[in-house]
């Protein structure tokens, strides 16, 4: 099976309610993405806060 890979910018979540203003973007992909998964797709999301490596380790990145 085919995986998907998302790369976020810094983010102190990746939830989006985190902090003063939520990001309503965050939070609907974050619902969308559990439902993806909930129906077995198979998707990694790092961030780059809390992920660096992740980041360094892929060329096209």
């Amino acid at each position: 099976m085919k995986s998907i890979q998302i790369f976020d910018p810094a983010l102190c979540c990746s939830s989006g309610v985190c902090g003063v203003d939520v990001d309503q973007q965050l939070v609907s992909f974050a619902a969308d993405l559990a439902w993806a998964q909930q129906g077995g797709a198979r998707i990694e999301r790092f961030n780059l806060a809390q992920q660096p490596m992740a980041f360094a380790e892929n060329a096209t990145v």
